[in-house]
């Protein structure tokens, strides 16, 4: 299985590569897209644009209706007082129920209905507070796109990184084959007696600096190769396979402003959304109208009512085995209006208003710090590559007087300590030029990713 997983890795790696050539190399888009897919911050981002989705429904569904059902059994026991109208017999020449009569009662309740009420004006409250979700969903889009520019970012200059490492290993091997074949000439110039031993240790303690070089080399490499394991949770040997060469990038002629930059819409969306927290707030003084309906069944069990000390008829005592109201059935609509909340409502207007502003501010702030960022990069964009011309100037000097200094050491015209500093300037040349190259596309980045533009260049 292991074996078709790197032929396919392979292929795609292979088919990328017969594109021309770009900004960001086609190999890489694997590694970008799997950092991206497994990055648990912008899983975090996703997850909060689902959340807010959620509350996106949860507000809309107050605009259906609701209908909810309850169902009640209770008892009551009470003591009270009845006036009843007198009523006269004329057969006893008396009067019945004069004044008040004290009463007990006691009955079982039992209800069950369904209720059902429907919002038909808000005060405007539930569609504004509706756009300001949706401004902040789009807000917390922009904010999960930033994520993927620091993500390819990273990607990029650990690649760049692992590609540099290689051109340094080129230079310790190709000094250490030139040191090799020196070290061979100055033992057999010893053998002849026309050299001492001194010089031939000198090489030896040379070769053993590009040694240890190596050997940090190998640890770099194998460090930077964990980081890209982290990142892309693909196997160390699949990441491997990606190699191209260090090279300059030039976009002297592109020109670069904040119009994409996500963080920046981001905010944009993030004022947009507490204008519509603000327009609720207004609403919430509004009338708010809504229709309702109740249908039920009621039933009272076991009534009794006794009537204390009625005249002549003493304590009198009434029962009822059942009374049933069914269906009972409510419609109607109602207003509710508040007329003085202590305040609330004024406050709450103030609070909303001073979030505006303080993420209109948050906005401009942004703006400002940003064009000067960017006016940074383009400088040092423009400065490394300058220095980068200079640097191979340098390289093609201290080339030139490599290649001097071991034609005069081979004729004993110079000494192994000028040899060995002649491979010394070469070196450090060579190594300086590539990571001028290393900086120069570092700088490049930077500049894509403050402009926004950095992630693009994996679909151009």
């Amino acid at each position: 299985m292991r074996t078709i997983h790197y032929f396919s890795f392979a292929t795609l790696l292979f088919s990328f590569s017969s594109f021309g050539q770009q900004i960001i190399d086609p190999q890489l888009r694997i590694p970008i897209e799997k950092a991206i897919e497994t990055n648990y911050e912008l899983k975090n981002k996703q997850l909060e644009v689902e959340k807010n989705n959620y509350q996106y429904n949860e507000v809309k569904g107050k605009l259906q209706p609701n209908i909810s059902a309850i169902a009640l059994g209770s008892y009551l026991n009470s003591n009270g007082i009845i006036d009843i109208p007198t009523k006269s017999i004329d057969l006893l020449s008396t009067e019945i129920f004069s004044g008040n009569q004290k009463f007990n009662t006691s009955a079982g309740l039992f209800t069950v209905g369904v209720n059902a009420t429907q919002i038909i004006f808000s005060g405007l409250q539930i569609p504004n507070a509706l756009s300001a979700i949706q401004e902040k969903s789009t807000a917390l889009n922009y904010l999960k796109e930033a994520e993927k520019e620091i993500i390819t970012k990273d990607i990029l200059q650990t690649y760049d990184q692992l590609m540099l490492l290689v051109k340094v290993e080129e230079l310790i091997s190709n000094s250490a084959k030139r040191l090799d074949k020196e070290h061979l000439k100055v033992q057999k110039a010893i053998q002849n007696g026309l050299a001492i031993p001194y010089d031939r240790e000198k090489i030896k303690l040379a070769m053993l600096e590009l040694e240890a070089r190596q050997v940090e080399l190998n640890g770099n490499r194998q460090l930077l190769y964990k980081k890209l394991e982290t990142l892309t949770h693909l196997l160390e040997q699949d990441l491997q396979q990606i190699q191209y060469d260090l090279t300059p990038i030039d976009i002297l002629s592109s020109s670069y402003t904040l119009e994409n930059r996500k963080e920046l819409k981001a905010l944009e969306h993030s004022v947009k959304a507490y204008e519509f927290l603000y327009q609720k707030e207004k609403g919430s003084h509004l009338p708010q109208v809504f229709a309702f309906a109740n249908t039920n069944y009621t039933s009272i069990l076991g009534s009794r009512l006794k009537l204390k000390d009625s005249d002549i008829l003493g304590d009198v005592n009434l029962k009822m085995n059942q009374f049933t109201l069914f269906p009972n059935i409510l419609i109607g609509i109602g207003a509710k209006w508040e007329l003085l909340d202590g305040g609330q409502h004024k406050n709450k207007l103030a609070q909303a208003k001073t979030d505006i502003l303080i993420n209109e501010n948050k906005l401009k702030d942004s703006q400002e710090k940003l064009n000067l960022l960017l006016s940074k990069n383009k400088i040092d964009y423009e400065t490394s590559t300058e220095k980068l011309k200079v640097n191979n100037q340098q390289n093609t000097i201290a080339t030139n007087n490599l290649e001097i200094a071991s034609k005069r050491f081979q004729e004993g015209l110079i000494d192994v300590t000028e040899r060995l500093a002649a491979e010394n300037d070469y070196y450090k040349a060579n190594l300086a030029y590539y990571a001028q190259i290393l900086d120069q596309r570092s700088k490049t980045y930077e500049l894509l990713q403050t402009s926004g533009e950095l992630f693009n260049q994996l679909s151009n």
